[in-house]
This record gives C-alpha cells, structure tokens and sequence, in this order.
C-alpha cells in the first residue's frame, strides 16, 4: 500500500505537545553529546592556558643560556641561533649579551655594575635623563652613585658617552622583561657583588669591541624565541616539538645551556583533558541512554496519540516497520531541528559548563559527528519502538511474554562493586616525591569515577525498593484518605514510567549535589592551602630595619609585619596583634575571634599552640622559653602544622628574628609596587594564586562541573519525563478522574490526589538524590584531594542553598505538572472518553 508521505509531516502539527517533547528530548541529547567532546577538549586548553600562566611568556618557547663565555663565542650563538630559528617556525629571535658584575671605574667612583646588550632593550626602558641612542643608557642608580652626567665616558674614556639615564627595572617587570630579570633586577638582600644593574649599548658590534676584551670568558647570554601563546594543546604540542627540533640544532654550538621548560606542561595538559574525557565518559552514556528512553516513550504516546490510524494502516497491510516509519516521518522534523539546536546550545555556552572557551581544530566536526549519531540513533529508536509495540498490540496472541530478567539483575550489586574497586584505586594511590616532598597526585578518571559510581548504585537502589514497594501498594486500602489512595492507585498502575522517573530524577539530583560539592570542595582546599602556604594573598622578606620601624601608612593600612623563626620544634611567628587581621589570610576566620585569640599573648614569652604542638613550656633557639596560653587548630604560614604565634611586643628581644616578612591582603604586583615606591628591599615574593601548582585540582574541578551541568541536563529530563508520563496517561486519567468526580470527589480531594502521587515522586527522587549528593561529596572530597599532606583536606562545602533550590525547583515542577493533570479532568467531556 502507499502510505501518506506527504502528509505525515503536517500531521504532527495535531500534537503540539509531542511536537515539543519531541524538540526538547532531541535538544538535550545533542547538547550532552557535544558537550562532552566541547569539554573535554577545552579542559586541555585550560590546562595548556593555566600552564602558561605559571611561566614568564618568553619561556614558554625554547630558551638558551651561557655563562662564563666570550662576547666572540656569544655573537657567534647568535648569529647561529638567527640562520636557524626561521627554518623551526620561530621568525623573531631576542638575543642578550651580559658582561661579568665587577666594580667598574667611572671617573673616580667604583660602583657595581655590568653591561649588557639586548635587542630592543632601548626601547623598554623609562628614561628620565637625554633619550640618544647613539652612547650608553645608565640607571638612575649608577648615575647618582657615580655622579655621571650626559656626556661622560667610562673606564678612562674608553667607553661610548653616556646619552640616557634611566628608571631602575624592579620587580614586577613588564612581559619583556621577565625572562632575563635574575639578571637585569638587582637583588639587594643577595651578596655584595652578586648582581647589580645593568648600563646598555646601544647595539652589539659597539658592544663587542668595547667590553669583549674586559669580559673574557666570563660573559653571559641569552637568546629567547618570542612566540605567541599557545591556546590548544595541539599548538603547544607543535611549540614543544618545533623547540626540541631548534634546540637539537642549536646544541652544535658548544657551551650552550639549551631547555624547553614547555615540553613537561604540553603532557601534563594532555593528560588533564584525557582524564576529564574518562571520568565522564559513563555519566555521558548512561545521560544518552536515558534520552533515548525518552525518545521511546515519546514513540509510544505517538502509538497511543494515533492508535486509530495505526490499526487502520495495519488493516491495510502496512507492516509494524511501515508504522514506525510513518513515525519517523511526523517526528524526524522537532527531532532534527532540536538536534541541531542542542549543537548550537553546546557551543555557545561553552563558557557556561566549560573550563576554556578555545578549542582544537576539528572539535567542531567531531562534535557535530557525535549529534548526529546520536540524532540517527534517536530516529533509530523511535522506528523500533513503534514497530515493536504495533507488533505487540496488532499481531501478537495470547498474553505477551515479558522477560523480566533485566529487572531482577543485580544491577546495583554491579555497580557496588565498581564504586569499591574504584575507591581502593585511590586509596592505594602512591605518593610520588621531588627532592623528597611529596607533589600534587594527577587525578585519573577511575578514581574520578567513584562518587559517579555510588550516585548511581543508589540510583538503582532506589528503582528497586520503589518497584517493590509499588508491586505491594495494590494491597493498601487507604479510603479515610482517598487522595492518597487515588495517588497509590495511579502510581501503581503506571509503575514502569514511575520507577524511571525516580531513577533520572534520583541521577539527576544526586549528579547535580555530588558535582556541585565536589567542584566547590576543590576549589575551597586550593584557595585555603594556597592561603595558608603564604600566609597572605601576597607576602615578601623585608629587611629587619622596616619591620622595627613600621611600614609606610598607604601599605601599612592593608599590610602587617611577621617574624618567621623555623626550628625542629616548628615554626614560631612573631605578629602584631593589633594589625595582623590587615594583612593576614584568614580564610572562613572570624576577625574579632582572631583578635580576641592574639589578645592574649600580652604577657612575656606568651603563646598560642598550633596543631599537635604539646601543651607544655618548650624552649626554641633564638626566641626564649614559650608559655603557651592557648590553642589554635591551623594558622597562616604554620597551617596545620607544629608551631607557636607570639606577639612580636611580649619578646624579650627580637633582634635574634633574621626573617621578617610583610603580609599583605593586596595582590603580590600591588604590595611590590608600593614597596618599590617607597624604597623598601624585598626579597622572596610570593602571591597566594600561584603558590602552590593548582592544575590537579583545577582538574577535579572541571570534571565536576561537567557533572553538574550534567546533573541540570538530567533534571530538565526527569521534568519532561514527568510531563510526558502525564500526557500518555491523560485519556485514561481524564476519564478516571471525570467519572470519580460524578461520583462525588470533590475538586481539593483530586488536586490533592495528584499533589501526592507527583510529590511522592519528586520527593522521593530530591530526597534520595540529595542523600546520595551530599554523601559522595563528603566522602569523596577528601579522598580526590591532590595533595591530602598538606593540610587541611578538602570537605563538602555547605550544600544548604544548593538543596533551596533544589526543592524548589521539584516543586515548581509539580505544581506546573499537577495543574496541567487536573486541567485535563475538568476539561474532559465524558461522552466523548468512552467513545474513544
């Protein structure tokens, strides 16, 4: 027979609401496809971009040092470095050129000074003084020192005139400069001699002829590769290959220290995307499966919707696979345009539930590959299943046999066991060590994948005692309390739509708490570790002058000053009590609570015991005997280690503190630059953002905040899949309904009844999934902490708004839910119910 084709796609105009189902179930499966090829790659960029960061940007490309070589023997490197630089893909070369700090004569005086060349060093220079480029730039420091005017010739006039006086370089230097600051930044708590600035020439051959005799052998060099960044791991992985190529060339030229500092992150980053891929590997899956369940019962509301016409075509002869597809052909157009909408969402929210918004070439097509499987699997099932059930309805005798083995497989049992072995996997996780510190463990997804796992053994849990409980509920007589009993009644009767409800929503709700808590864990133990290591958001050595002195009011007013003395005892801190709250990282501290603890250490040698130091007088070398008069479990710089806090006021002498610091709640380029400005030396400075290597936690996290977003994919399933099992039910619940309101049910008795039976639902599913959340979160926190020795581990952040919302939404859901239900009981004419 010819079955309508052309007609069919205008015939799905008749069920707008399937139409919908239909668009939103395509939408969210596309977006959950090509949101895990999306995020996964950009998990490596953000490693690669992360990585980057932590480096100066001239050092991201190879890098080439000499010390103790000739000028002859450097201009030779350079010349070498610049014929094969191009044929590796790097155009641009910036070569340097460095004379031994000695204490050179200027007419008289004797300052420590070096000279140096670089290529474009002239034009990254604030002059204050002349500006020719035709002599040598002097730095403020040298010019006052030795009193050098414009004009004046060093080393008994043997040197070019000096034509520029320029502003000292100091930390922070600008991107330029940040490769070659340990040379071109004078330390001045470093030994006498050691560094010292440096006066230019203005360009190489004045350089060579003028210090190449002097130098000798004992001249620096440096060579740098300016390269943009890259953003893809597979641009940082041509940059490392490209300078493994320049820097195997360049090792012909003897004396040469050549490293791609690189090379390392380009592995790291790869592995970091390669295990956020297979940590969400299963949840994408099992998310896919259960669209694709939605997809075949929106098939079977479409078999119930035009069970008339079915029967009609198969009287004809149109076989079940005719039937379904005619299916296909009402619903491949929602489906196809919703596929592509969910594509179009993935990628232009990628900044929402990524961690990188740059991606590899050929993502995209990927990308869109996976949506349209995922698109022909769809269309696959919805074929399938309408021909299956026009086989069962039409062509089948006698009672269909149901093979209910899959229902009495042990499925949570499977799971259970996986859960475990993925818990003893990181239980038995080795720490690896440095130069004998422990370093940060990699996350790897199967470690990843165990709160996944145990989400989802409750998930299936749930289904199970659900079903069973819904099997024994035909024996309950709840009549005193008919809005219960209707409610059981209906569940009871649907019980297959209702157990998978519970069971996306039980994913749902336990992926969303468990990614939530678990993201924001990792991100709380990286900030408070990284808050306790420093003891600040920025710290730096200052000399011990300053600290007795006190610090200038513009830094003082968010700064204060600590004596650090490290003994086999622990660490003993000597604070201010009244400005260590400026200054200090207090994390979830009270202030006042802080203030008032310090308050105490008035008397002499007076402390307040840190972690498990013990609760008795210790003698400490060069700080006295300590009377302890409290306790603290953690503090800035000690954290949860052995040590003492005192006040820097109750000691006898503190002339025996060597190591002064100045803590700062401004960020580290803020606290140099206002050191610097008011003349102030510093030495070891350090921020809190890159104090500790934070990629596996930033790993961690990424992971789970797929899994939320997930956790929300799976929510708004769990919704429609509600609102579709009301709308295949809704002949059968309107005529039930309309006939128990002739009756004598009264209107708040039926809104009621529904009120039970999709609240018993929602509340089973945010109960179950919340539980499941929050446990995994707090179990697993501490268990997928990178660096668990370095206290405190990682805890569940508090999840109370989270659960808010979460409640409110599920309400939200039912009561939109339960209006449109009763809507369809008082609209329904009776009549025309039992005609159908």
């Amino acid at each position: 027979m010819q079955l309508p084709w052309r007609a069919a796609p205008k015939a799905a105009t008749s069920g707008p609401l399937t139409m919908l189902v239909t668009f939103i179930a395509a939408l969210l499966l596309s977006f959950v496809g090509a949101a895990a090829v999306l995020h996964a790659d950009t998990a490596g960029s953000a490693a690669v971009a992360y990585q980057a960061g932590r480096l100066c940007g001239q050092t991201v490309p190879p890098v080439v040092d000499a010390n103790r070589i000739s000028v002859a023997d450097a201009t030779k490197a350079l010349d070498l470095a610049r014929d094969r630089a191009p044929r590796h893909g790097f155009p641009e070369v910036v070569g340097a050129v460095y004379s031994p700090v000695r204490q050179f004569d200027f007419n008289g005086p004797h300052p420590w000074s070096q000279f140096g060349y670089r290529d474009g060093a002239l034009d990254h220079l604030d002059v204050i003084e002349g500006g020719s480029r035709d002599g040598l730039w002097v730095p403020q420091s040298i010019a006052e020192t030795a009193r050098l005017k414009l004009g004046d010739r060093g080393l008994h006039g043997t040197l070019p005139p000096v034509t520029a006086i320029y502003r000292d370089l100091a930390d922070p230097v600008s991107p330029y400069w940040c490769a070659e600051q340990q040379r071109v930044v004078p330390n001045p708590l470093a030994t006498e001699g050691a560094t010292a600035p440096v006066i230019w020439f203005p360009d190489l051959d004045s350089f060579a002829a003028a210090i190449g005799p002097i130098a000798g052998s004992a001249g620096g060099l440096s060579i740098r590769f300016p390269s943009p960044i890259p953003s893809t791991v597979d641009e940082a992985a041509d940059l490392a290959t490209r300078g493994r190529a320049l820097v195997t060339d360049l090792k012909t030229q003897s004396g040469l220290t050549t490293n791609t500092y690189f090379a390392k992150p380009v592995e790291v980053a790869r592995s970091a995307a390669t295990t956020v891929r297979d940590a969400v590997l299963p949840l994408t899956v099992i998310s896919l499966l259960v669209g694709l369940a939605g997809i075949a019962a929106v098939a079977i509301q479409w078999t119930q919707r035009r069970r008339a016409e079915v029967r009609l075509l198969w009287s004809r002869g149109a076989s079940p696979l005719a039937v379904g597809g005619r299916a296909v052909l009402e619903l491949a157009a929602p489906l196809l345009v919703g596929a592509a909408a969910g594509f179009a969402a993935a990628r232009t929210t990628l900044a929402w539930y990524a961690p990188s918004t740059d991606l590899t070439a050929g993502t995209g097509t990927r990308a869109a590959l996976i949506v349209a499987g995922v698109a022909a699997a769809a269309l696959a099932v919805i074929t399938a299943t309408v021909a299956l059930r026009v086989h069962q309805t039409l062509q089948t005798t006698g009672a269909p046999r149901r093979r209910t083995w899959t229902r009495w497989l042990p499925w949570e049992l499977v799971t259970a066991v996986l859960a475990y072995l993925a818990w003893a996997h990181l239980e038995s996780t080795p720490t690896r060590l440095a130069f004998g510190q422990p370093l940060p463990e990699s996350p790897d997804a199967v470690g990843l994948a165990f709160p996944l796992l145990v989400v989802l053994t409750i998930a299936l849990a749930t289904v199970r005692l659900t079903r069973w409980a819904l099997r024994a509920a035909h024996r309950l007589r709840l009549w005193r309390a008919p809005a219960v009993h209707l409610a059981v009644r209906r569940l009871s009767a649907a019980a297959g739509s209702a157990v998978g409800i519970v069971l996306v929503g039980v994913l749902a709700v336990g992926t969303l708490t468990v990614g939530v808590g678990v993201a924001d864990a990792q991100r709380d133990a990286l900030d408070t570790k990284s808050g306790l290591f420093v003891g600040a958001e920025s710290s730096a050595q200052i000399p011990e002058r300053v600290a007795r002195a006190g610090l200038p009011a513009d830094i003082a007013a968010h700064a204060t000053v600590v004596g650090v003395v490290k003994s086999n005892n622990g660490v003993v801190l000597a604070v201010d009590p009244a400005t260590f709250t400026r200054g200090a990282w207090l994390g979830d501290r009270d202030p006042d609570t802080v203030h008032t603890q310090l308050a105490q250490l008035t008397a002499p040698n007076s402390a307040l015991r840190v972690g498990s130091t013990p609760d008795t007088d210790q003698a400490i070398p060069r700080v006295g005997t300590l009377h302890p008069v409290g306790h603290v479990a953690s503090f800035p710089l000690v954290g949860t280690g052995r040590g003492y806090v005192v006040s820097a006021a109750a000691l006898p002498d503190t002339a025996e503190i060597d190591v002064w610091q100045v803590w700062s709640a401004e960020p580290v380029d803020t606290l140099l630059a206002k050191l610097d400005a008011a003349g102030i030396h510093r030495l070891h400075a350090q921020g809190k953002l890159r104090a500790l290597d934070g990629l596996p936690f930033l790993t961690v996290t990424w992971t789970f905040d797929f899994v939320a977003a997930l956790g929300v994919v799976l929510a708004v399933v769990a919704a429609a899949a509600l609102a579709l099992a009301v709308e295949v039910r809704r002949r059968q619940n309107a005529l039930a309904g309309s006939l128990a309101r002739r009756m004598g049910l009264t209107p708040r008795t039926l809104v009621a009844s529904h009120l039970v039976e999709f609240g018993a639902l929602a509340g089973l599913s945010v109960l179950a999934g919340g539980a499941a959340g929050w446990s995994c979160a707090a179990v697993s926190a501490p268990l997928l902490d990178p660096s668990p020795w370095l206290r405190p581990v990682a805890a569940a952040p508090d999840l109370r708004s989270l659960a808010a919302v979460t409640v409110a939404g599920a309400a939200l859901v039912v009561a939109l839910v339960c209006w449109s239900a009763v809507r369809s009981v008082t609209t329904a004419r009776v009549g025309e119910l039992i005609r159908g």
